[in-house]
C-alpha cells in the first residue's frame, strides 16, 4: 500500500463543494488543472474569453486567491 497526497483533479469535487463553485466554474477550474489557457478554455466551452475571465474572477473570490497560479497551488497542494 502506498499513501500519497491526492492530486488536484481528485480534490476538485471537494474543493468545488467547499467553496460553492458552480458547475461551470468547476469545469473551468478543471481546464486550468489541464493547463489550458483562457482562450483555449473559451473555445472548448464555446464562450467568449471575457466570459471565462468573469468566471475566473468569481472563482478567485470564492477560493480566496488572487491569480491562476495561486489557484493551482491550492488545488495541487
Amino acid at each position: 500500500m502506498t499513501i500519497a497526497p491526492a492530486a488536484g483533479a481528485e480534490l476538485l469535487p471537494a474543493v468545488a463543494l467547499w467553496h460553492g463553485l458552480t458547475p461551470r466554474e468547476r469545469t473551468i477550474t478543471g481546464h486550468v488543472l489541464e493547463g489550458l489557457a483562457t482562450k483555449q478554455i473559451a473555445r472548448r466551452m464555446e464562450l467568449s474569453a471575457h466570459t471565462v475571465h468573469d468566471h475566473f474572477k468569481s472563482i478567485y473570490r470564492k477560493t480566496g486567491v488572487q491569480a491562476r497560479e495561486e489557484l493551482l497551488a491550492r488545488l495541487l497542494g
